[in-house]
């Protein structure tokens, strides 16, 4: 009868251990993706991170502001021996968070439209962007 028992309470430990869900511990994310649709608008998004450890040799992304000019997006990507490029100036609703940007150290996410204005970012922080 004790074994029976001591199978059964291996056997919960087991079922309990394969259903636990995974730790995220030392998990880092990145990536650095960019796209232009066929009448200009698009979308980049990743981290910073990822498009500076992007392989290919080119790529790269900022958001920039300086004291006379308008604030902007640009990145590059390159893909095998080809490299795009994608830019955007903010409406006023999205450069009010431009600061944000500039200092941000996770994922972003950014539209813009076939004017070139960027209309929508998103900015999202998690331990798994922290390695910067």
């Amino acid at each position: 009868m004790h074994r029976l028992l001591k199978r059964g309470a291996l056997a919960c430990c087991v079922a309990t251990l394969l259903a636990a869900p995974a730790a995220l511990a030392g998990f880092t994310t990145e990536s650095a993706n960019c796209y232009k649709n066929p009448d200009g608008s698009g979308r980049c998004y990743g981290s910073l991170l990822g498009f500076r450890n992007h392989g290919g040799a080119n790529t790269h992304a900022y958001f920039s502001r300086s004291s006379n000019a308008t604030p902007f997006f640009y990145a590059a990507l390159t893909t095998g021996s080809t490299t795009a490029y994608f830019s955007c100036t903010p409406d006023a609703a999205t450069q009010a968070h431009w600061n944000k940007a500039m200092n941000h150290e996770g994922y972003f996410s950014i539209y813009w439209s076939v004017t070139g204005d960027c209309y929508s970012l998103f900015l999202t922080n998690g331990s798994q962007y922290s390695n910067f």
